[in-house]
């Protein structure tokens, strides 16, 4: 009898002592699922903080400088810092999002140092240039790389929350396991105490654990039991304040994002009307200098021609200029017209488009059959001239030949326009991309097709470069994504690189 006494003793203290570890296993892993959540909750603050730097750089330039609208822009250069040592501080228990975090850090206060502290420092001493270049700057892409990166830290710690969760659910069912194998035994005090530890700790525990899943899978109105005293209380307690600041932290973050599309909408209107102001005194240089080539032109020495001459062409370059800044800040905004366009013919609306160039150059222009892509036509042609048209003027003296091709590789289509001009030295690879960006070989033009190109491939979520040597020349690649089209493909072979 003591035997057996001792034997169910040990029975009942062994299950007593794996049901209390499982109850604890199972409050550790909801701990740290809120953890998880309680890391997207400040990467959401890091976010807005973000957003307030962007939108109050742009609120100061399109303000004229006035020192009020700078105010949201202070407070979040005060606080992101702080922000991110919290941020990181609840994530270093996942090396990868401590990775993103990190980068997320970097990203921000290269923002700050390297475009909003220089952007302000222009705004203050010529708000004319500071205007213009906060409409085509790298403002808004250097913030949407950002929120980029902060998805990926969202995905990556919503994942973690799952599968705490799930730790945590299995935890609980191993912990009514644990408890019905007491009732099993058929002791009254067993049964009574499972049943008090079913109801007392596992059920407040899973439904903090469901509220926890809720809110991972986007429900932030989630809440969990808080009228308890102990420490199931407090976790209650401590998951609905995060879930709260959760959801504020979410409505704050959309009101920031419209605020930020009504400033860009406002700064694309700005674009427009400032380059129709522009137009109205340039047509009237325009025209009294005609005026004076066709009635004084005669009158005048040399010299006089010479500035004549002068005047004549600067107005043509600027009456380009304004067409072409205006064209660039209309590109990568709105929905893109997409539809199943033959790049071929594209390619050939560009060619009559340049048919006067190819002919005057004495340009031979080839290509391969082209595939059927999902994009917007008149945007792709677009490209295509442009990369011809850059073909055409950096041919030195020889005949341009220039060949177009494309070939299919995972995911997308990559099409590539060869050369046989001048050619690119590789360091200035990156530079031409850039909006005025012209080689010291550039005669014409105003620097911003290349530009315009990365606008549009981007929009379509492609990519350009270029791979070039000098005088051997130049071969640019795009990409656009594969929609499934199968006309005219390609065997998935990389393109010959230059001078190959």
């Amino acid at each position: 009898m003591v035997v057996a006494s001792g034997a169910f003793a040990l029975l009942i203290g062994a299950v007593f002592i794996l049901l209390v570890f499982a109850i604890r296993e199972q409050r550790d892993s909801a701990r740290r699922a809120i953890r998880a959540q309680e890391a997207i909750s400040a990467g959401n603050k890091l976010e807005k903080l973000a957003i307030d730097l962007e939108t109050g750089v742009r609120g100061y330039v399109a303000s004229g400088a006035r020192p009020v609208f700078l105010q949201p822009y202070t407070a979040a250069r005060q606080a992101y810092t702080g922000q991110g040592r919290e941020l990181t501080s609840l994530v270093n228990d996942n090396p990868k999002a401590a990775g993103t975090v990190a980068k997320i850090r970097s990203s921000i206060d290269d923002y700050v140092n390297l475009y909003s502290i220089p952007m302000i420092s222009l705004a203050r001493d010529r708000i004319d240039v500071a205007k213009s270049v906060i409409v085509n700057g790298t403002g808004p892409q250097r913030i949407q790389a950002i929120r980029s990166q902060f998805q990926q830290l969202f995905d990556s710690e919503r994942a973690l929350a799952n599968k705490r969760t799930s730790q945590a659910s299995s935890r609980a069912n191993a912990a009514v396991v644990i408890g019905i194998a007491g009732l099993v035994i058929g002791l009254g005090a067993v049964f009574l105490l499972a049943l008090y530890l079913a109801r007392s700790i596992v059920r407040p525990v899973r439904d903090v654990a469901a509220g926890a899943e809720s809110v991972s899978q986007g429900d932030l109105s989630a809440r969990a039991p808080d009228e308890r005293s102990d420490e199931l209380g407090d976790l209650g307690r401590a998951f609905n304040t995060m879930a709260a600041s959760l959801e504020q932290s979410r409505d704050e973050v959309a009101a920031r994002t419209a605020e930020l599309e009504r400033s860009n909408a406002e700064l694309d209107q700005f674009a427009a009307v400032t380059s129709h102001d522009l137009k109205e005194p340039l047509q009237t240089v325009t025209v009294f200098a005609g005026l004076l080539d066709r009635d004084y032109r005669d009158r005048l020495d040399d010299s006089g021609k010479t500035f004549l001459d002068s005047i004549l062409a600067g107005t043509d370059r600027m009456r380009t200029l304004i067409r072409d800044l205006l064209e660039y800040s209309r590109v990568g905004h709105g929905e893109l017209q997409c539809e199943e366009v033959p790049a071929d013919e594209m390619l050939e609306r560009a060619r009559d488009n340049l048919a006067a160039r190819i002919a005057e150059k004495g340009a031979s222009l080839t290509s391969d059959p082209l595939p059927t892509v999902s994009a917007d036509a008149k945007q792709l042609s677009q490209v295509f001239q442009n990369l011809l048209s850059n073909a055409l003027k950096f041919s030195d003296d020889e005949a341009p030949e220039v060949h177009v091709s494309a070939n299919l590789f995972p995911g997308e289509w990559r099409f590539s326009v060869r050369d046989n001009g001048i050619g690119i030295d590789p360091s200035q690879a990156e530079r031409i991309f850039q909006p005025f960006a012209r080689l010291g070989a550039a005669k014409e033009g105003t620097g911003i097709g290349l530009a315009i190109c990365q606008k549009i491939v981007e929009h379509h979520g492609g990519r350009i470069w270029v791979e070039s040597r000098p005088a051997a020349g130049s071969v640019f690649h795009f990409t656009i994504p594969d929609s499934g089209a199968t006309e005219g493909q390609q065997p998935e072979t990389a393109p010959a690189g230059v001078g190959a």
